[in-house]
C-alpha cells in the first residue's frame, strides 16, 4: 500500500529522484501511428488506461462543464491514493485474469480481455516512464537547468515510451481487422452520422424507476471514444445512458461496459433501431428546458423526474391517440416543433434528441448497415 506520495527512486546511475507515487494518464496505446496528432487536452482517460473519449469542438455550457468534470476526476488524489481508489495496474491485471476465468462462452469479450491483458504490462511500463520523465523536469523548475547527463537519461525514458508504442501497434485489437476493411469502410458511414447527432446540444436518456410511478430524464452526452486499447481509424461510436453506462458501437457488435472489465457484447444484428418524430408540444416543458445545476458538483447530469406516461402509450412521452397525429394537417405539421426518439428494445435504451434530423440519419445509415450484415444466424466467425 502507498503512504507517500512521492518516493525515492534510483532511475539511473548516479541519479535518483523522488518520483510521484499517484497513477498518472497518459495517451500510450491510445491512437496508435496518428497519436501524435492529438494534444492530451483533446483525450480524456475514462475509468482506466486505454478507455476514454475525445472531446469535440461544442457551445454547449453543459457539455463544457461534463469534459471539465471527467478531467478532475484525473487530478491526483493524496486519500484517493491511500485507501487504494486510484487505478493500480497490478490490481487490474487480477481483475483481468479473473474475469478470463469466468467468461468462457462470449468468444469477442474473451477476445478483448486477452488484448486487454497483453497490453496492459506495456501501458505499465510506459507510465512510469512518464512519471520519472516528469521527476527529472522538476529539477529543471528548481535548479532552471538541467545537465547534459540528466537531459540524456530523459531522452533514453522518452525513446522507451516510443519503443513502446511501436512495439504495442502488435498486440492491440484492431477493429478493421476483426471485421475486414471493405465492411469497415461501410461502417465509416455509421460513424460519421453518429458524429453528427453527438453535436446535438440536448440529448436525454430515459430511466425507468423500478416503482413504475415516475422517470428519470438525464441529460447524457454522446462521444466517439476508445476502449481497452481497442484501435479504430475512425475511433468508436459511445453512447452514455442514464446509469452510468457506456455503449461502443463496433461493426459486428455493442459493448457495455460499466468499466475495463465489467462488459457485455451483444451482436449487433440482433439489436433493433427504432427512430420517430416526437411533437414538441407533448413533451414536457421539464424535459425541454431542463437546467445545469451550477451547485452540485458531484453529478452535473440534469435529472428531471416526470410521471410514467407508459400507461397512455408505447413511449413515455407520447399520447396513446397516434392516430390524432397521423391526422395532423400537413401544413401545420411543418410548423410543428419536434425531437427525435432513438429506442433499442434489446439494451431497453430510450433516448431522445433535439436534432431529430441527425438521428433520424444515423438510425437510418445503421439500419442500412445491418441489412448488409444479414440476420443474426447468418453472421459469419
Amino acid at each position: 500500500m502507498k503512504f507517500l506520495p512521492k518516493s525515492r527512486k534510483k532511475v539511473a546511475r548516479g541519479l535518483t529522484l523522488w518520483v510521484s507515487n499517484h497513477y498518472t494518464p497518459t495517451l500510450f496505446g491510445i491512437r496508435g501511428k496518428y497519436e501524435s496528432s492529438y494534444k492530451s487536452g483533446q483525450y480524456v482517460e475514462s475509468g482506466g488506461p486505454g478507455t476514454g473519449f475525445f472531446v469535440r469542438n461544442s457551445s454547449s455550457r453543459t457539455y463544457k462543464a461534463f469534459c471539465q468534470h471527467e478531467r478532475a476526476k484525473l487530478i491526483p488524489d493524496y486519500w484517493a491514493m491511500v485507501r487504494g481508489q486510484e487505478f493500480d495496474f497490478d490490481r487490474e491485471v487480477k481483475r483481468v485474469e479473473e474475469a478470463q476465468n469466468a467468461s468462457r462462452n462470449d468468444r469477442w469479450r474473451e477476445m478483448i480481455l486477452e488484448s486487454y491483458a497483453n497490453v496492459l504490462p506495456m501501458a505499465k511500463e510506459a507510465e512510469e516512464a512518464e512519471r520519472i520523465i516528469e521527476a527529472i523536469k522538476e529539477l529543471s523548475h528548481r535548479r532552471h537547468k538541467l545537465s547534459s547527463y540528466q537531459t540524456h537519461i530523459m531522452s533514453s525514458y522518452k525513446s522507451k515510451i516510443a519503443r513502446l508504442g511501436h512495439d504495442v501497434r502488435d498486440i492491440q485489437l484492431h477493429v478493421p481487422d476483426l471485421c475486414g476493411e471493405q465492411r469497415y469502410q461501410l461502417f465509416g458511414g455509421v460513424v460519421v452520422a453518429f458524429s453528427q447527432v453527438a453535436a446535438s446540444h440536448r440529448i436525454w436518456s430515459v430511466r425507468s424507476n423500478y416503482s413504475g410511478l415516475e422517470s428519470s430524464f438525464v441529460q447524457v452526452y454522446f462521444d466517439l471514444g476508445i476502449f481497452n486499447y481497442i484501435q479504430a481509424p475512425l475511433m468508436t461510436p459511445m453512447l452514455r445512458d442514464a446509469e452510468g453506462y457506456r455503449y461502443f458501437i463496433y461493426p459486428d457488435f455493442i459493448l457495455k461496459s460499466k468499466d475495463a472489465v465489467d462488459f457485455s457484447t451483444h451482436d449487433l444484428r440482433g439489436l433493433t433501431f427504432l427512430f420517430r418524430e416526437v411533437p414538441y408540444d407533448m413533451v414536457s416543458n421539464m424535459v425541454i428546458d431542463s437546467y445545469y445545476d451550477r451547485e452540485n458538483t458531484e453529478d452535473i447530469s440534469t435529472h428531471v423526474h416526470r410521471r410514467n406516461y407508459e400507461q397512455f402509450g408505447d413511449g413515455l412521452l407520447v399520447n396513446k391517440d397516434t392516430k390524432a397525429l397521423n391526422e395532423i394537417e400537413e401544413e401545420h405539421k411543418l410548423r410543428e416543433r419536434v425531437v427525435g426518439e432513438l429506442y433499442i428494445p434489446e439494451l431497453s435504451l430510450r433516448y431522445y434528441v433535439r436534432d431529430f434530423r441527425a438521428l433520424k440519419g444515423f438510425v437510418k445509415e445503421l439500419n442500412r448497415y445491418q441489412q448488409d450484415l444479414g440476420p443474426a444466424d447468418e453472421k459469419k466467425d
